[in-house]
């Protein structure tokens, strides 16, 4: 299957995560007790209602479309290899599920849901790129999600949680929620403050865009199919 928007698959190996507490945005009192040093957030949206628009919803999220909808283009990804990472998937009290041999999901597109160990660079506008790893995927019945950490230390560092959620009242929402260390090659005080925040601006962005409607216009990975792959994408 070819890649959207000029995304293009490797096969080099990764290097592991750039911050120390890995999985730690699977807490639920992530926000009373982040990792030391660490801004942690959390951020919700409704979404709609229904189990058709929780299904969609969690489509969406899990074949990249919070982040190519808010403007991100998704570049050099390379798909977990079941066979050699078993990432946790965990309950909603943070408790280890056990994992099997995983049953493929696909989008309505073709485009396969991504699982942990999973690795991609995140392209903005602006061309800064930041390699992210999924650390671990939540498939439950009415929650579904994973969560990346940093690969590189090119900006603030940490690990983002995306879910949606089907509430007992028939409530779809998307919940982000993380932890952020502004890194520590010179940006201190106001300067770290501000590159915190654009993170958390672009968590929002990202759950917006799974709203109906939600998406930008002007999606990172038209602009940037050129230079992901040296043509017009296939």
């Amino acid at each position: 299957m070819s890649e959207q928007g000029g995304s293009r698959r490797t096969s080099h190996q990764e290097m592991p995560a750039s911050y120390a507490a890995v999985g730690a945005s699977k807490f639920a009192d992530l926000l009373r007790f982040p990792p030391e040093g660490s801004t942690p957030y959390e951020e919700t949206l409704q979404l709609g209602s229904g189990q058709d628009r929780f299904i969609a919803a969690s489509s969406l999220l899990m074949t990249w479309g919070a982040q190519r909808g808010a403007g991100l283009a998704v570049v050099d990804i390379e798909r977990g290899p079941n066979d050699t990472y078993l990432g946790p998937e965990f309950d909603d009290q943070g408790r280890p599920l056990s994992v099997g041999e995983r049953e493929e999901q696909f989008g309505p597109d073709g485009e396969p849901y991504l699982v942990a160990g999973s690795s991609a660079t995140l392209r903005s506008a602006d061309g800064t790129e930041r390699r992210i790893l999924v650390v671990y995927t939540i498939n439950q019945e009415r929650v579904v999600g994973f969560a990346w950490g940093t690969q590189d230390d090119a900006g603030v560092v940490g690990e983002q949680r995306f879910t949606v959620e089907f509430r007992d009242d028939g409530t779809v929402w998307a919940v982000a929620r993380g932890f952020l260390t502004a890194p520590k090659n010179g940006l201190l005080g106001l300067k770290a403050r501000a590159t915190t925040k654009d993170a958390i601006e672009s968590v929002r962005a990202q759950i917006r865009a799974l709203a109906p409607g939600g998406a930008v216009v002007t999606d990172a990975r038209e602009s940037n199919a050129s230079e992901s792959t040296g043509s017009g994408g296939e």
